[in-house]
């Protein structure tokens, strides 16, 4: 499935790009992001997190939480994806961070 977002008020490709993420976990059980790695080595400490939207329904196994963070003076949409556990694969859950990056391909138009 192709994904698009609007940059610069054009549609651009994006992609799921997995990131590192050191995040928090408070008393009261919430996790709160505190920093991202790119897999090209910058870190960038998250400086507010604006808002968030917990899980919602599961769509083929994975579920997200949605964080709209600020970090490196820009806004984000950073997302918790949580995996379900497939016990006949013997496979675990799992929980992964990614943001949408944009495809460094130009489109063909223009």
């Amino acid at each position: 499935m192709v994904e698009y977002r609007t940059r610069d008020g054009e549609p651009r490709r994006v992609h799921r790009e997995y990131v590192d993420v050191v995040a928090r976990f408070s008393r009261g059980g919430q996790v709160e992001p505190v920093a991202v790695q790119w897999r090209d080595g910058r870190s960038f400490f998250v400086d507010e997190i604006l808002g968030r939207e917990p899980f919602g329904g599961t769509e083929r196994g994975k579920s997200s939480e949605r964080y709209r963070v600020r970090f490196g003076g820009h806004e984000t949409d950073l997302y918790l994806e949580r995996t379900a556990a497939v016990p006949a694969l013997g496979a675990p859950e799992a929980l992964r961070w990614w943001v949408y990056a944009y495809d460094c391909a130009q489109s063909k138009e223009g």
